[in-house]
């Protein structure tokens, strides 16, 4: 194995050689695992069918000519043909089964990093001997697992603190002087409020690696005041990594072991560099392949010419972040939530004709409220348990509490919407 690389401006930080090596190298490897991807996905139920008259791959463009696969795909297919819609061949087994909202089903494997988050805790200084708090969800799933799997493939400790009790959680930062944090950028913050009124003197925490939420402009500033080095990566439960920041520019270098698209979402096929569009990746891996999966964001590719970070020598595709959704579907402290989970709260509580969810930020954290409308049923005559079955009801459907209004019958207008995002 190609021994990896120190950059010499942050000592704490390693890269690997893979991400040094020339465009022409990275595709022909690339090229040469997707051409072996694809013959063995055609041998399972799924692509077998999805992928009958699919040409030889001769080139990236080829890739066009297969359909892409979305996560309304997996909810279809999976009741069908469980656990995994003929996406995973009988000779693959999972150490994980996993069940993340939609309902979608992901398995997990005990490969050394499967999900390959190694490489964007590396970026953001993580090392052997950290002790990292993982604050992502360990119930069903598979969040805190991708990091945990990458963190302890480079050597670390790792406090799996999930959704425990805050009071906890800051006893065992203390208690073990955990110095590095997985999680989402808001309940970074919260913690770290929490651990300086506790008055146990400095907080550990030194760096982090943060996903599933908006690292906003106000965050970063909160936290470089607060002593703490924060990158974010993109990363899904489906895929794992597919993209990670370097430095606080925003934009995000390309994981090694996948292939991204960026695609009109009408055509399915490539948009120029710079121009937004839906980000398309592909997995090199035989046990479970996601071929041509639509993640149903936006983002766009930057041309070397606009590129601001700093990539000390590597040369993959960057990424320019975040751009927005191509759905409604939209993702609140970590978790998706779909149309389709709402569409299943109406039809599971009798009366409730209408619903729309709101999100905005409050106090650089997210905020939720759930509006609802009762078929021909005034305010006042709804009950205050009638309130408490659509809340819990939704935090089993969506694994997030939200506050419910109602509001009376002919309120919300019916235009389709039933996610409205502020925070964009």
């Amino acid at each position: 194995m190609a021994k990896a690389n120190v950059n010499k401006a942050n000592p704490r930080t390693w890269i690997d050689p893979r991400e040094l090596r020339s465009e022409n190298d990275r595709k022909a490897e690339q090229l040469s695992r997707l051409r072996d991807v694809i013959i063995n996905a055609q041998n399972q139920p799924y692509y077998e069918k999805a992928f009958r008259t699919v040409p030889v791959i001769n080139s990236f463009s080829d890739l066009e000519k297969l359909p892409v696969l979305r996560k309304q795909d997996l909810i279809d297919i999976q009741p069908a043909a469980p656990p995994f819609g003929g996406l995973m061949g009988d000779s693959s087994r999972a150490d994980y089964l996993f069940v993340s909202p939609g309902p979608i089903h992901e398995p997990g494997f005990m490969d050394p990093d499967f999900w390959r988050s190694a490489r964007a805790l590396r970026s953001a200084g993580f090392k052997q001997g950290d002790i990292v708090h993982n604050t992502f969800s360990y119930h069903l799933t598979p969040g805190a697992w991708i990091f945990d799997s990458g963190s302890r493939a480079i050597g670390c400790s790792v406090i799996p603190a999930g959704n425990a009790p805050i009071e906890q959680q800051v006893m065992a930062i203390f208690q073990y002087q955990a110095n590095a944090y997985v999680g989402t950028p808001d309940f970074l913050k919260t913690l770290i409020e929490a651990c300086q009124a506790a008055d146990r003197g400095p907080v550990p925490f030194t760096k982090a690696m943060v996903s599933g939420g908006a690292l906003t402009p106000g965050l970063r500033d909160f936290f470089f005041k607060s002593g703490v080095q924060v990158l974010q990566c993109y990363a899904t439960a489906e895929l794992g990594l597919i993209a990670y920041e370097v430095d606080i520019s925003g934009q995000m270098v390309a994981d090694e072991d996948v292939i991204i698209e960026i695609i009109d979402p009408d055509t399915g096929c490539s948009v120029p560099n710079g121009q937004v569009g839906e980000v398309v990746v592909t997995t090199l891996r035989k046990d479970y392949p996601l071929i041509r999966f639509g993640t149903g964001d936006l983002s766009s590719f930057v041309a070397p010419e606009f590129c601001k970070a700093d990539l000390n020598g590597r040369t993959g595709a960057i990424l320019a972040g975040w751009l927005g959704r191509a759905d409604q579907a939209s993702k609140i402290r970590g978790m998706f939530v779909r149309p389709s989970q709402l569409t299943a709260l109406c039809s599971q509580i009798e009366g409730l004709q209408r619903v729309r969810l709101v999100i905005d930020r409050d106090n650089e954290k997210d905020d939720i409220m759930l509006f609802c409308e009762m078929e021909d049923a005034p305010v006042e005559a709804v009950e205050g348990e009638m309130l408490e079955n659509i809340a819990q009801l939704f935090r089993e459907l969506c694994h997030l509490k939200t506050k419910v209004s109602l509001v009376d019958h002919g309120t919300l207008v019916d235009d389709g919407r039933v996610i409205v995002d502020m925070r964009r």
